[in-house]
């Protein structure tokens, strides 16, 4: 009975495969390797990878382009096996073949080479031992050149830190300039990528709103979505690591006058120069610092905004006129960033920092617009909420007629700052600290009691701030 059951199994699976497979070397191939790609497909597909590895091999070894999925399905097969090997030599071997699949993937299907030799180079990070590093190394950077962007934000991940080892192991050969250079030929593949993701969002997102869009639509933005959010992931990890390493005193080794003039009109070169000089990182007191003081950078972000006006070039231009308290011109910049900026959170931070300019001018109703129109664009900006309680409560006296009503909008601040919390993990320390120092603030509780006001009461904050708070002089 099982016999008679393996053999229906056997015909039906043939004759699928022979439909799905009618054009092309499937259609074209020998019996044999029609069976064993029917044996080992179904076996994979139930994970039974060690039963599969023998008909796999066979259509490996003899059906080389019958179709791609040889090879696709080849490698989590193999991988299967080196890690359920136990000898040392057999695993080497199976590794060995590991590499040659996707070798040989390139020769019978070369579309796509640079993507397939990317996975080579993560399976090889994993197999290879530590004295070939640099070889894995050059199997990463391969990858890159023939294909910049259209990888996955693991291979970016790996990439990097292929790089941090290979400075780490021979800094005097594999220097600075070489982290940096790959530094920024990755962050401009993720940039590039995201902007990319966005744009496709923002279209579907307009469909949905026009009630347009399809089942497929909505899949489609739940995985750039996805996507979107572990390129983000990595671009954080990347940052973490090049803080390490990219002090202000290394990048003047790179970035000086002498480097300026010889590439003051290399758009790549002044971009790359600017990303990484106006880049945070904490310094070793925990705090945040940037190289905008730098003399060079003033120079850097000029000459680039004159070549290639765009979002990076106005962001160094606003960066620069914040630190030197030209909020004027920090607003206009900032302004003008997030108009060229693809990427929404970007766009959004733009927008928060404008409201600071606009806050520190003492423009406080402006500076409330800006830091709203940073959460349209980014819900969870959770530094924007904070700028619309500082703005808040910068506006102590100005709304209002009397002492309860003139400090009120402490609580408005409170609630935005609770909001901040809620949205963004992140200021949770910050809104706290300034929580403690608005309830300090708040009006006096015998003081509101002649006004009418009391514990539980709703109060309408008027002018331009317009909120209704919760009358509470109980907040710790």
């Amino acid at each position: 009975m099982k016999t008679k059951m393996a053999s229906l199994f056997m015909v039906f699976a043939f004759i699928f495969y022979q439909r799905s497979y009618a054009q092309g070397g499937f259609q074209n191939a020998s019996e044999d390797c029609k069976n064993n790609y029917s044996i080992f497909f179904e076996l994979y597909k139930t994970r039974n990878y060690a039963e599969a590895f023998d008909a796999w091999k066979y259509t490996f070894d003899n059906c080389k382009d019958m179709t791609k999925n040889i090879y696709i399905y080849g490698t989590t097969i193999i991988k299967a096996k080196i890690d359920s090997e136990k000898d040392p030599n057999k695993k080497r071997e199976l590794t060995q073949l590991l590499y040659k699949v996707y070798d040989d993937r390139i020769t019978y299907f070369p579309e796509k080479e640079g993507y397939v030799i990317g996975l080579k180079a993560m399976d090889m990070m994993i197999y290879e031992p530590e004295s070939e590093t640099e070889n894995v190394f050059n199997t990463f950077q391969k990858a890159l050149e023939l294909e910049p962007t259209e990888h996955s934000a693991a291979f970016f991940n790996n990439y990097f830190i292929m790089v941090v080892r290979m400075y780490q192991i021979d800094s005097k050969n594999f220097g600075l300039n070489k982290v940096f250079e790959t530094f920024s030929l990755i962050s401009e593949a993720l940039e590039n990528n995201n902007n990319n993701y966005n744009r496709q969002i923002e279209e579907i997102q307009a469909r949905i709103d026009q009630n347009q869009a399809t089942d497929k639509d909505q899949k489609t933005k739940e995985r750039l979505e996805k996507e979107l959010e572990n390129y983000t992931k990595v671009e954080t990890n990347i940052e973490l690591q090049i803080s390490k390493i990219a002090t202000c005193d290394r990048l003047t080794v790179l970035y000086n006058d002498e480097t300026f003039n010889a590439n003051k009109g290399d758009i790549a070169w002044l971009r790359r120069a600017a990303k990484l000089l106006q880049k945070e990182r904490e310094n070793e007191d925990g705090e945040r610092e940037s190289c905008i003081t730098l003399p060079i950078f003033l120079k850097i972000a000029e000459a680039l905004n004159e070549l290639e006006p765009s979002a990076t070039s106005s962001r160094s231009l606003a960066k620069i006129a914040l630190y030197n308290k030209d909020y004027a011109l920090a607003v206009d910049a900032f302004k003008k960033a997030a108009e060229l900026e693809a990427d929404p959170i970007k766009r959004a931070d733009d927008w928060r920092r404008a409201g600071e300019a606009l806050y520190r001018r003492g423009m406080l109703e402006a500076a409330k617009v800006a830091a709203l129109r940073s959460i349209q664009i980014n819900p969870r900006a959770g530094e924007a909420y904070i700028l619309i309680a500082q703005v808040y409560a910068a506006a102590e006296g100005t709304c209002g007629n009397n002492v309860f009503e003139k400090k009120a909008v402490y609580w408005a601040a409170i609630d935005k700052l609770r909001t901040a919390m809620s949205v963004d993990p992140n200021v949770s320390n910050r809104a706290k600290r300034l929580i403690a120092d608005y309830s300090r603030r708040l009006p006096d509780k015998g003081l509101s009691f002649q006004f009418n006001w009391k514990q539980g009461d709703k109060y309408t904050i008027g002018c331009w701030i317009n909120e209704t708070v919760l009358v509470d002089f109980d907040i710790k």
